[in-house]
């Protein structure tokens, strides 16, 4: 009793200081404060309403018109609703992650009805949120580099799908045995799913390189061969076939390349690995390959003139409309900032500059919208030859130096114009 009053005293004396009016419940909870201070525990009396009014709407309308007999079974109540509101808002959040995701994929559709209906829905999702909108754009970032080379396709159903085919082809039927042996087990990991796919891969295009040293037309080699018997010339009337012209390279793992989230090119990591293979190449074979450094001339300008969002929306549809013009053979890239980069493999110089002609053609051509306003670019490029360089480092610092210094202008277009 002496403790309730000393709290009493306490409480009261504290909400004079604070200058408090001392009502009911500004009283209780000066109370309870006193209290414990004073080293008393003390419940506060529970009232289902004033817990209802600090509840958002959703959950305060499933409980409101329940009946609960206690504070536990009210509580227990209460949080089953609050993980269905969480479970609900979680859902639909992936729900619309996934919607762009697939609207993603769908505006890089080769088909312009396709692609064009795709950014349409991503344009309307995107006017709703714009915080939101940039969410996505991150963790789209996160996810694109999370995505190993074959996790797009199930692997795993794929090498039991092969495992049954009926061919009567010694090397497949071997093959065929390792993938029941794999799949006999438990569940194989990702590294030895991708190393059986990819012992295949060497099998196929050994024998199609077997098929394609083999004569097309049997008929044509047994007549041949009847000849060769029935007539033996001198090994000086046999004429030299012409050579066959080497066919030029290509980067066969195109899809397996990095790509950017933005522009949907293939990133500047990819564009390495690309650089790399075309180096090997001159070195072995002394295969020629062309570098283009470009981006969008005047871009500072731009982003002065329509501002940040409208030059990164710009570079973005140029990065979709150049996408259309990267292929094995030639390969553009994003490079970072405003810059692109193309890798010509086994190209002379008066094509890589014939290219980049083209491309500029198809820049000014093209519609670039921001906001219903019409902004027109064209392309400023730096354009330079393995065979003319000392190394691939010296000649990549001499294009991206150059397209710096020009940039404001259109470089190698206007000056060989």
């Amino acid at each position: 009793m002496q403790n309730a009053q000393n709290i009493a005293r306490e409480a009261l004396r504290e909400l004079l200081k604070e200058g408090k009016d001392p009502t009911p419940d500004a009283y209780a909870q000066a109370y309870c404060a006193a209290a414990k201070k004073l080293g008393v525990v003390v419940e506060m009396e529970f009232s289902i309403e004033k817990v209802l009014e600090m509840l958002e709407s959703e959950v305060k309308e499933s409980l409101s018109n329940k009946k609960f007999k206690n504070k536990n079974e009210f509580f227990i109540a209460l949080t089953k609703a609050i993980n269905h509101l969480n479970f609900s808002k979680k859902n639909f959040s992936t729900s619309l992650e996934t919607l762009k995701l697939l609207l993603r994929l769908l505006a890089t559709y080769p088909q312009k009805e396709v692609s064009t209906f795709a950014k349409g829905h991503l344009i309307e999702i995107d006017k709703l949120n714009s915080k939101s909108m940039q969410i996505w754009r991150e963790r789209w970032v996160e996810q694109v580099k999370k995505i190993p080379e074959i996790d797009i396709l199930d692997s795993l159903k794929i090498i039991e799908i092969l495992s049954n085919f009926k061919i009567p082809h010694s090397a497949f039927q071997k093959w065929q045995d390792e993938a029941r042996n794999l799949l006999k087990g438990s569940k194989p990991s990702k590294d030895n799913q991708v190393k059986l796919l990819k012992s295949l891969e060497s099998q196929i295009l050994a024998l199609c390189a077997k098929s394609a040293e083999s004569p097309q037309n049997p008929q044509t080699s047994q007549n041949q061969q009847t000849l060769s018997n029935a007539q033996t010339p001198k090994q000086q009337d046999f004429i030299k076939p012409p050579e066959t012209p080497k066919k030029p390279s290509q980067y066969k793992d195109v899809m397996a390349l990095p790509i950017d989230a933005v522009t949907t090119l293939v990133s500047k990591v990819g564009m390495q690995e690309v650089l790399h293979f075309a180096e090997e190449e001159f070195l072995k074979n002394k295969e020629n390959y062309s570098v283009i450094v470009f981006g969008i001339a005047e871009y500072d300008k731009i982003k002065e003139h329509f501002g940040l969002e409208a030059a990164k929306r710009i570079l973005a549809t140029l990065g979709r409309l150049l996408k259309q013009y990267s292929n094995a053979r030639d390969l553009i890239a994003y490079y970072g900032d405003e810059e692109f980069l193309a890798c010509l493999l086994g190209r002379e110089k008066e094509e890589a500059i014939a290219f980049i002609y083209n491309l500029d053609k198809i820049v000014n051509q093209s519609k670039f919208m921001f906001q219903q306003t019409r902004i027109t670019i064209s392309l400023s490029a730096q354009v330079s030859h393995r065979m003319e360089a000392k190394d691939l480092e010296s000649m990549l610092k001499m294009s991206i130096e150059e397209f710096i210094k020009h940039k404001d202008s259109q470089g190698i277009i206007k000056y060989d114009a």
